[in-house]
């Protein structure tokens, strides 16, 4: 009983740590959160232990946009179940279908609208289902929607970068730039997930200063650039390597590392990041 008691303290305090952010009209809360796949080797720390703490902490914030990563074909569905205000886009990497991790972006229905969205793979064949890109070892899947709020209309990317090749990375970000604007055009991008990089890496710095599409790191917008992300399961330093990023035209505020576990119990091997973006206003 007393264990017991103590875990519903510790979880009442772990959704405090996720309150809800307000938002106008005009802005939108966006999360972006490696959940770690299904594997039962991770001990007090494996799937069916964090998996209500995941879903306290998204119940809580109730994201506009999430955009997860290493989710597999099971956990998904259990999470559409849960969140029943949301519908996501993603596939899985291996098959193009529910094969492998996907990285799904969901969005809130109530609150934004889809107007299309799609996938396609980190590689030198971008629509072929399955593809591995350069020396990335793994595929490498990429999700993306156009949304509209408030008569404003924006794109999201998701994406899940190499785990073991700098080559990789640095040609998936290279990719990204000319890839992204042949989808969204002129329009309002946000770029967010694991990228598996340092922010003084070459494939950072290729996202964050290319002429034709900038890309801002929001976490720099608010001076939290020194907060990590990945913990691996261990309490100490952590690195960040997760990221949202956004192009001229939006605004960002609100930005927000949750660092969360319950009686040794990490919520992920990475914590969540969110922030608060303003979308342009129509004149």
């Amino acid at each position: 009983m007393i264990k017991a008691v103590k875990f519903v303290l510790l979880f009442g305090l772990f959704t405090a740590c996720s309150m809800p952010v307000k938002v106008s009209a005009t802005s939108l809360v966006v999360e972006s959160f490696n959940i770690r796949y299904d594997n039962p080797a991770d001990a007090i720390n494996a799937w069916p232990n964090r998996q209500q703490l995941i879903y306290a902490h998204l119940k809580t914030l109730q994201p506009d946009v999430l955009g997860l990563q290493e989710v597999l074909h099971h956990q998904l569905s259990w999470l559409s179940e849960q969140l029943p205000d949301y519908s996501y886009i993603g596939v899985g990497r291996d098959d193009g279908v529910v094969a492998g991790e996907f990285v799904p972006l969901f969005y809130n229905k109530n609150t934004i609208k889809k107007l299309d969205g799609g996938n396609f793979w980190l590689s030198e064949t971008p629509y072929v289902a399955g593809s591995i890109g350069w020396e990335a070892q793994l595929p490498r899947v990429a999700s993306w929607g156009h949304f509209e709020k408030s008569g404003s209309d924006f794109f999201v990317f998701n994406v899940h970068f190499s785990h073991v090749s700098d080559l990789a990375r640095q040609k998936s970000a290279e990719f990204l730039l000319t890839h992204i604007p042949a989808i969204a055009g002129n329009k309002p991008v946000i770029l967010l997930g694991d990228f598996n990089m340092l922010n003084n890496s070459a494939a950072y710095k290729t996202l964050t200063s290319d002429r034709l599409l900038p890309l801002t790191d929001t976490a720099v917008l608010a001076n939290a650039e020194e907060v990590g992300t990945y913990n691996g399961f261990a309490a100490g330093d952590s690195s960040r390597i997760d990221y949202i990023f956004i192009s001229n035209g939006l605004k960002s505020h609100d930005y927000r590392t949750y660092q969360l576990s319950v009686a040794g119990v990490y919520i992920s091997d990475h914590f969540p990041i969110s922030t608060v973006i303003t979308l342009p206003q129509k004149p």
